[in-house]
């Protein structure tokens, strides 16, 4: 049985399985989509945890927790280089 949304215009969590492939070819990889997904990506975190009537610490956290993770991952090497040092 077809759904009468077309394939393009569901959102990811309403694809099925079989149309997966299809999906992902029909999206916009061009500079100008990819932006349009960050835009949107951005309203959308923003509408839900930062644009609310009754505010809590949940929307500030997830991005404190997002750049003191992506900080980590940026100067692993050099805490790698700095633990395997001796002092004496």
């Amino acid at each position: 049985m077809a759904s009468p949304v077309p394939v393009k215009e569901k959102k990811l969590m309403e694809v099925k399985l079989g149309e997966l492939p299809g999906w992902i070819l029909m999206q916009d990889f061009t500079p100008k989509g990819i932006a349009g997904a960050f835009q949107r990506g951005y309203y959308r975190y923003y509408n839900k945890y930062i644009n609310v009537k009754k505010g809590g610490f949940a929307g500030i956290s997830m991005v404190l927790a997002a750049y003191v993770l992506f900080n980590y991952c940026h100067s692993y090497k050099e805490l790698k280089h700095e633990r395997l040092r001796k002092y004496h």
